[in-house]
């Protein structure tokens, strides 16, 4: 098992980065998120072209404090080909849902075997991105390259439902639930614009003129954090995406589907081409 772990514990001035944990040798981690119930992270590796079906894709677990615990948790391996490019993860249910090109792929988080799956080819999904939940169980699921949005219940007989379609969209990729409007937010890749889904599907452009958007999430003080994959960039908004813009971090490699971990008030960043994931802390102005 490749194993490479490089910590930074800086306890430096307020203005200065703090890095919780840098890891190393992964395989294009695409997105990094954590478990709420046990602090556990999970990331996902593209290892390979992102639309191949290859079966070189997997899951690594990682502990709360830093050390591998598994890095071909689920898939890659040749006896258990599970996964090609996967891409965005949510938990729900104690189930890791993975965005696998045209398909949704749930697995257990305590034993990594596979849960459900549910496949979207017949809406000619080709390039699933990234999940997100709300709160009765409903996952959604983006396709930047069809400019569609899929709505599964994963409770009625494996119910798939094209939630918004078009190109209004702009290529839609990172995905979260306004805790407070219960609306859908998405970044997009193409147009690089901040969009809420709002009643009646209609979308609210809340930021535009960003480049190549890629990951976004929310902290407990309501901050928006976007990231740019082509700009290498994580951006900070205030108001959940409707106030002051500032570049939080620069400098990065390729930042994909970050992920706010609230309770420990720290960014997850996963580094794509960079072969890397770190965590940030929150506390700071700027980086």
């Amino acid at each position: 098992m490749k194993k490479s772990v490089v910590f930074f514990m800086l306890y430096l001035a307020s203005a200065a980065p703090a890095y919780s944990f840098t890891l190393s040798n992964f395989d294009a981690p695409e997105s990094f998120i954590v478990d709420p119930e046990d602090g556990a992270y999970y990331i996902s590796n593209v290892n390979g072209d992102p639309s191949a079906k290859d079966g070189n894709g997997y899951i690594s677990k990682i502990q709360s404090n830093g050390d591998i615990t598994i890095q071909k948790f689920i898939g890659g391996k040749k006896d258990e080909p599970f996964l090609n490019a996967p891409k965005g993860l949510v938990l729900a249910n104690k189930i890791i849902y993975a965005a696998d090109i045209d398909a949704v792929k749930g697995f257990y988080k305590d034993t990594g075997k596979p849960a459900a799956v549910f496949d979207l080819s017949k809406f000619k999904a080709r390039f699933l991105n990234d999940l997100t939940v709300d709160d009765k169980g409903f996952l959604y699921a983006s396709d930047t390259f069809t400019n569609q949005i899929f709505k599964i219940n994963t409770q009625k007989e494996h119910e798939v439902t094209v939630f918004k379609e078009g190109k209004e969209l702009g290529g839609p990729n990172g995905l979260f639930i306004n805790p407070k409007s219960k609306n859908l937010v998405v970044v997009t890749l193409e147009s690089g614009q901040i969009l809420e889904v709002a009643h009646a599907n209609k979308i609210h452009i809340l930021k535009r003129g960003l480049l190549k958007l890629d990951g976004a999430d929310y902290d407990n003080k309501g901050n928006l954090y976007v990231s740019s994959f082509e700009k290498g960039e994580i951006y900070k908004i205030s108001h959940m995406g409707r106030g002051t813009l500032e570049t939080f971090i620069s400098g990065l490699m390729t930042p994909a589907d970050i992920s706010c971990d609230r309770k420990k008030k720290e960014l997850l960043v996963p580094l794509f081409s960079g072969n890397k994931v770190m965590t940030v802390s929150l506390d700071q102005k700027k980086i």
